[in-house]
């Protein structure tokens, strides 16, 4: 009786992994598992672990690929990238010849060495041309929390697939640092294999290392300088709990859309005012439908760029994201009428009700050293009367520290 085989090559590998990222990256109840892909990218990671001076546990996964593209040219690439495998598909058809790639200049390793080394000084340049972020940007348009015009700004994908048609392979073959970053790996073994083998590098290793070398002295420039003429244009946002200074969550910040789509009460939004592009398309908190609650940390278990530091939910009442404000004249115990719902709102017990000036008039009253800006007080208040204010960053308390 014949045996039958079943052989799964690279093409069958990604097309599967091509699968899963989307079906991932759509707005369902994935809790730590959303975007989950963006933690396969090494690029992210070394921009984020340089930046933030911080590594977490999922890491570890973009450090397997790190580590794997040293003996496997191209690993991901070739086995697990979501973007290459629709790219490629789209260059297969294109009516246009590939020629013109052997006179364009591979600028891929130069684009990531110069961010990477540029992330040291707090300044990750290119970390938003991450394909594995341009891809789950376009998947957050479906989490029916964005604006039409902000849609705009999710195009970043199928201008990949349009540019794959009309210059085939370009994105692939010589453009994206996270492709870029495996050369680079690749590139390491000319000069460790002599090392162990007595041999004697190349002229081409040489030349490959001033290139590198001018590549890491314009990151160091760039991380240097750059900050300096760079306004980050911060506020007045609220921003999820646990987010970074709002200079460094505006440059390390993919807008990969995961802490957008994992919120259970769907108060993240993406900032759409074009005016402020260094913060165009980042989250912020918009308390409409529901408030952060208190027992959730999803949104800094699902940042794969660290602009959100992961925390637990104990450690909330310690972080705070903005300040609740009342405006008395529209409360309605100011109107002579009963109403206690922000006391019993307020698990942080930052809500009281007491005198007012006079004495006569019982009122609620915010204690800023409580009040972490959850928002349920605002939320609940019949009369909205409560708003919910940014804060200062030095007024914010940093439990990093």
């Amino acid at each position: 009786m014949a045996r039958i085989r079943f052989r799964t090559g690279p093409s069958d590998m990604r097309l599967i992994s091509t699968l899963l990222a989307v079906l991932l990256a759509l707005p369902f109840s994935w809790g730590i598992f959303t975007g989950f892909f963006l933690w396969f990218s090494p690029f992210i990671m070394l921009n984020s672990v340089l930046t933030h001076k911080s590594l977490v546990f999922l890491h570890t996964v973009a450090v397997a690929v790190l580590v794997t593209a040293f003996f496997r040219k191209r690993f991901f690439c070739i086995y697990l990238c979501p973007v290459g495998y629709p790219c490629d598909a789209i260059s297969r058809v294109s009516p246009f010849k590939a020629s013109y790639l052997k006179k364009f200049p591979d600028i891929s390793r130069w684009i990531a060495v110069v961010s990477i080394v540029s992330a040291a000084s707090g300044l990750p340049l290119f970390i938003l041309l991450d394909p594995l972020a341009i891809f789950h940007g376009f998947f957050t348009s479906l989490s029916g929390n964005i604006e039409l015009a902000g849609i705009l700004a999710l195009t970043g994908f199928p201008l990949l697939l349009a540019l794959h048609y009309f210059f085939p392979n370009l994105w692939c073959g010589k453009l994206c640092p996270l492709g870029g970053l495996q050369n680079v790996a690749w590139d390491m073994r000319s000069y460790v294999q002599p090392v162990f083998s007595n041999d004697q590098k190349s002229s081409r290793s040489f030349s490959a290392g001033r290139r590198y070398l001018i590549s890491a002295g314009a990151g160091v420039a760039a991380g240097f300088f750059l900050p300096k003429k760079i306004n980050p244009e911060g506020g007045p946002f609220i921003r999820p709990p646990g987010s970074v200074a709002e200079d460094t969550f505006n440059t390390l910040c993919i807008r990969c859309g995961n802490c957008i789509r994992s919120c259970p009460t769907k108060i993240l939004h993406q900032q759409i005012d074009a005016s402020r592009i260094m913060c165009f398309m980042t989250p912020e908190v918009r308390f409409t439908k529901g408030y952060c609650l208190e027992e959730c940390n999803l949104c800094s278990k699902v940042c794969p760029s660290g602009s959100i530091s992961l925390f637990s939910p104990e450690d909330k009442k310690h972080i705070i994201m903005g300040m609740a404000e009342i405006e008395l004249d529209k409360c309605w115990l100011s109107n002579n009428r009963e109403c206690n719902r922000c006391l019993v709102s307020c698990r942080y017990d930052a809500l009281c009700i007491g005198s007012g000036e006079e004495g006569s008039q019982a009122l609620p009253h915010i204690d800023p050293e409580l009040c972490t800006g959850c928002g349920a007080c605002a939320v609940i208040c019949p009369p909205e009367a409560i708003k919910m204010k940014p804060v200062k960053a030095k007024e914010k308390v940093n439990i990093y520290q």
